[in-house]
């Protein structure tokens, strides 16, 4: 039976765990003096201090001031590498993501250990449920971008970006993330890790070069999750691959491990 007034407050764990709490009490501000002096609406530092929503490096800019702290304080860690946040993965007709799947690069911090060489990294936010088998909304991947002719392997976890062609120009159309696998032809396609029906399952990056006439047969045995994939962008291509997933920080899906 449904009851009148406010609606029940979350008594599950934090999506996000920080001190903010710890921090503001021990100066014993409020929230809203906090909010003031960060230059932050209440309810923004309200949705950070519940965990609702993470603290990125930009914010902790703003709030390791007001709480006397250190901005690694509010990053749960004293050594880390401040990573661009650029990427918004989304699908096409995603409700809320961002107008640009390009973002304006505020910072997250990752970790030193997490991944080899962390400096060369570069983040995507997950903004709707294009990856929700995996990962939940308002995940943070970490991705680490191709190198020149790199051998990949069918299995790995990449992200995507999958272009269109409107008035002589390409734009960004999505923004992927997902398995990649060659299917039987030789077609390079990005295997989608989503419920959403309507985005598909199979996603294709990269035709093949080989002549489709006869490929099923005489190739087909080539073809094992355990093979090497060379990949080289080409410039008619429908997608690029623009990294590798090596960490991922936030929520996770829940059928995800």
């Amino acid at each position: 039976m449904k009851t009148r007034g406010r609606p029940p407050k979350n008594t599950g764990p934090p999506r996000y765990v920080n001190r903010l709490r710890e921090l503001r009490q021990r100066l014993g501000l409020s929230q809203q003096e906090v909010a003031v002096q960060a230059g932050i609406s209440a309810a923004y530092y309200g949705a950070l201090e519940r965990g609702d929503k993470r603290i990125n490096a930009d914010t902790a800019q703003r709030l390791h001031a007001p709480l006397r702290c250190g901005v690694s304080d509010l990053l749960a860690g004293t050594r880390g590498v401040s990573v661009p946040l650029r990427l918004a993965v989304a699908a096409a007709e995603a409700d809320g993501r961002p107008d640009d799947f390009d973002l304006p690069e505020p910072h997250e911090m990752l970790h030193l250990g997490r991944v080899g060489k962390p400096e060369d990294c570069f983040a995507a936010e997950i903004f709707d449920d294009s990856a929700d088998v995996d990962f939940a909304p308002g995940t943070v991947l970490f991705l680490r971008p191709l190198t020149g002719h790199e051998p990949l392997h069918a299995g790995a976890r990449v992200v995507a970006r999958f272009l269109l062609d409107t008035q002589g120009e390409r734009r960004t159309h999505e923004i992927l993330y997902g398995v990649l696998d060659q299917n039987i032809l030789g077609d390079l396609v990005l295997i989608t890790r989503t419920r959403n029906r309507r985005i598909p399952r199979h996603a294709l990056i990269q035709p093949s070069a080989l002549p489709r006439s006869g490929l099923a047969e005489t190739r087909q045995s080539e073809f094992s999750h355990e093979r090497t994939i060379l990949y080289h962008q080409g410039p008619a291509d429908p997608a690029e691959i623009l990294g590798l997933v090596v960490y991922a920080m936030g929520p996770i899906g829940a059928d995800a491990g």
